[in-house]
C-alpha cells in the first residue's frame, strides 16, 4: 500500500484544480490591497505582513498531500523550509538570534552580523522557492511532464516576482536580495543532503524507506505478518537531529516486556485495546477519523500541525518576522520528534496490537483503519504532538483557544475547538488507541517524550 502511494505520481484533475484554486484566491487577495511602492529605503522585516511566507507554507502542505509524502519526510521538508525562511531573514530581525551555531550541522553556514539593505519579501520568496524546489526534487523524474510540484512552486514564485518588481524599484537592492537568498538557500540544502534523510530519486526512496526489515533476534516485530510485507523507513531514526543529541536525553523507558500470559501487563494492555475497539463511543470514532491524517488524503500529522500554526497566524495577523520564527521553531520540533520516535521504534521493535490480538485474543479483530507498517512503540502522533504542544504553547500561550478545520476535511467532518494545545495533543494521541493501532504505553510514552523534545527546542536561544 505505502509503496503504491509513494509511486502514485501522476497529475490529476484534482491536483490541477487545487493549484488553480490556490492561486486564484491568492491573486484575488492581492488585488484587493493597494500596492505600496518602495522607491528608497527598505522596510524592516517586522513591518511586513506574512503573506509571502504563508502562501509557500500552505502550498507546501498541498504538495505534500498530492505527492504522497510520508509523515517523517513531511516534517523534514517543513523543518528545512522553516530554517531557510528564518535564517534568510534573521539578519534583518534584531530581536532574534541566528541558529547557525546551535543547530547540528549548521556551523558551516556563514552568519552575517550586520543588517543588510535587502528587500525582505524578495529574500523570503527566493529562498523558499529554491529550497522547496530542491527538497521536492527527488520526485521530479517520475512526475515527468506532469510535474505539478514544480509548476505550483514556479507559479507562486513568478506571481510574487511580478508583484515585487512593481513594488520595489531599486534594481541593485533587488538583485542583491535575490543573490543573498539564493546563496543561503543553496547552502542550507547542501546541509540537508548530509542529514541521512536525503533521497536522490524515487528509486532511492523505495530502496531505503519501503523495504522488508529483518528485526534483531528477540524482537516481536515481524513485517512478514503484515499485508504490506514491508517496514517503513527503518533507518530514519539514524538521521541527524537538528537539536544536538536530543534522542539521547529524551529516550523513553523500555516498553512493557512481551508476554503471552493472560495475567501479564502486555496481555492486559492488548486486551484494553480489544475491548475499547468493541465499545467505542460515537465521539471516539469521530476523533479516530479526524486525526487519521493518512498519506495522500491529508497534509500528514506534521502538515496538519503546521496548518494549525497558519490558522493562528492569520487570526493573530502576525508579521513576517514572527511567522518565520514560529515556523522554524515548530519545524525543528516536528523533524526531531519523528527522528527520535523512529529511533525508538526500531530500537524496541514491538509488535502492533492487530497482530497480537488476532493471534492471541480474537482472530476476527480489525482496527478502525489499516495499521501502518512500522513497529508500535512509540506513537508518532503522540510524539510529534507532545513536541508541538510545548512549542506552540511557548509561542501563543499554553491556554490558547483555537478552532481547527483543515481544508481536506471541509464538508466531511465538523471543525473541532480546543482550549489549549495540550488538549489537542492528548486528543490526537488518544485517537491512535481509539483506532486500534497503538497500545496506551506507546501513546503516553510518546507524548512525554515529545514534551521533552519540545522543551529542548524551546531551550535554544532564539531570542536575544
Amino acid at each position: 500500500m505505502y509503496r503504491a502511494l509513494e509511486l502514485k505520481k501522476t497529475l490529476t484533475k484534482t491536483s490541477i484544480y487545487f493549484i488553480f484554486l490556490f492561486f486564484s484566491i491568492s491573486v484575488f487577495a492581492q488585488k484587493g490591497k493597494k500596492l505600496q511602492i518602495i522607491e528608497s529605503g527598505t522596510p524592516l522585516v517586522s513591518e511586513l505582513n506574512h503573506q509571502v511566507a504563508y502562501d509557500y507554507i500552505k502550498l507546501t502542505n498541498q504538495l505534500i498531500m498530492q505527492n504522497s509524502i510520508s509523515p517523517a519526510n513531511a516534517a523534514r521538508i517543513h523543518a528545512y523550509a522553516g530554517i531557510t525562511l528564518y535564517e534568510s531573514l534573521v539578519v534583518g530581525m534584531p530581536k532574534y538570534n541566528s541558529m547557525t551555531s546551535q543547530l547540528d550541522g549548521f556551523d558551516m553556514l556563514p552568519q552575517k552580523k550586520n543588517v543588510e539593505n535587502y528587500y525582505w519579501e524578495v529574500v523570503a520568496d527566493e529562498s523558499l522557492h529554491l529550497v522547496l524546489d530542491s527538497l521536492f526534487s527527488y520526485s521530479y523524474s517520475i512526475l515527468g511532464v506532469s510535474n505539478f510540484v514544480r509548476a505550483g512552486l514556479d507559479t507562486l514564485h513568478f506571481s510574487n516576482q511580478k508583484l515585487f518588481k512593481k513594488k520595489y524599484l531599486n534594481p541593485s537592492i533587488y538583485k542583491a536580495s535575490v543573490n543573498y537568498a539564493q546563496d543561503l538557500a543553496t547552502k542550507i540544502y547542501a546541509i540537508a543532503k548530509t542529514d541521512g534523510g536525503y533521497r536522490f530519486d524515487i528509486e532511492d526512496v523505495v530502496k531505503k524507506d519501503y523495504v522488508h526489515y529483518i528485526a534483531p533476534k528477540g524482537s516481536t516485530w515481524d513485517d512478514n505478518k503484515l499485508k504490506q510485507g514491508i517496514s517503513v523507513q527503518p533507518t530514519w531514526g539514524k538521521n541527524r537531529t537538528l537539536v544536538r543529541n536530543i534522542h539521547s536525553y529524551t529516550k523513553p523507558a523500555p516498553p512493557i516486556p512481551f508476554s503471552l500470559e493472560k495475567k501479564s501487563d502486555y496481555y492486559k494492555q492488548a486486551y484494553e485495546i480489544y475491548l475499547m475497539s468493541r465499545e467505542l463511543t460515537f465521539e471516539q470514532r469521530v476523533i479516530a477519523e479526524y486525526w487519521r491524517d493518512e498519506v495522500n488524503i491529508s497534509y500528514t500529522p506534521p502538515g496538519h500541525t503546521v496548518d494549525i500554526l497558519l490558522r493562528i497566524s492569520q487570526k493573530e495577523n502576525t508579521k513576517l518576522d514572527r511567522l518565520a520564527y514560529c515556523y522554524a521553531k515548530l519545524g525543528v520540533a516536528l523533524n526531531d520528534a519523528f527522528i527520535c520516535c523512529w529511533a525508538t521504534k526500531y530500537e524496541t521493535n514491538c509488535m502492533r496490537p492487530v497482530t497480537y490480538i488476532q493471534e492471541n485474543i480474537d482472530v476476527l479483530f480489525k482496527p478502525t483503519f489499516l495499521t501502518p507498517p512500522f513497529p508500535e512503540y512509540t506513537s508518532g502522533h503522540s510524539t510529534q504532538w507532545g513536541a508541538a504542544s510545548e512549542v506552540l504553547g511557548s509561542l501563543f500561550g499554553y491556554g490558547y483557544y483555537f478552532t481547527d478545520e483543515p481544508d481536506y476535511l471541509k464538508g466531511k467532518m465538523l471543525p473541532r475547538s480546543y482550549q489549549s494545545f495540550e488538549q489537542v495533543a492528548l486528543e490526537a494521541s488518544s485517537s491512535r488507541m481509539y483506532a486500534g493501532i497503538h497500545y496506551r504505553q506507546a501513546c503516553e510514552a510518546g507524548y512525554r517524550t515529545g514534551k521533552q523534545i519540545g522543551q529542548g527546542v524551546n531551550d535554544l536561544k532564539w531570542m536575544k
